[in-house]
């Protein structure tokens, strides 16, 4: 089993929409990690979403992208959450899964899966780049950073 972290592609500023969908960057940052992960054969049992716009729309253009099917709202996985709610879907999965969300819980949830020691660092999550975790003996390890700046 495999866990991608997604933060969603650049929003529009909440003074231009308050609903905050994604901008044209932000859709084109998406649309294009999404055609490198499916060139990659990178396939999911599901994908899930926050409910938030701006992840929504990221959610489907990666669904469509990956032929997951329907990206599927649900809890834990707004902005601010704990990422108790997350760590349960991960470890309910059934097969490799994603989760499209926010900053700070994506960075806590990382930290959690990996534990990481005092000196190690972990990636950071600029908008619309993914980070791929795997099991490993002492809790998960990242096997992939791929963001829209990485990929050439």
């Amino acid at each position: 089993m495999k866990a991608y972290l997604v933060r969603h592609g650049q929003a529009v500023a909440p003074q231009v929409d308050s609903s905050q969908p994604l901008s044209d960057q932000g859709r084109g940052e998406i649309e294009h990690v999404a055609r490198t992960l499916k060139n990659m054969n990178v396939k999911l049992s599901a994908i899930y979403h926050s409910g938030k716009l701006r992840a929504e729309e990221s959610a489907m253009i990666l669904a469509g992208a990956l032929e997951t099917g329907k990206a599927k709202k649900t809890t834990g996985l707004a902005p601010n959450d704990e990422p108790a709610e997350a760590l349960e879907l991960i470890e309910a999965g059934d097969g490799d899964i994603m989760l499209v969300a926010h900053l700070p819980l994506l960075d806590r949830l990382l930290r959690v899966l990996v534990k990481p020691g005092p000196d190690d660092e972990l990636p950071e999550f600029d908008t619309g780049t993914i980070v791929a975790l795997e099991p490993a003996e002492n809790g998960w390890r990242v096997f992939r950073v791929l963001g829209p700046h990485m990929i050439w």
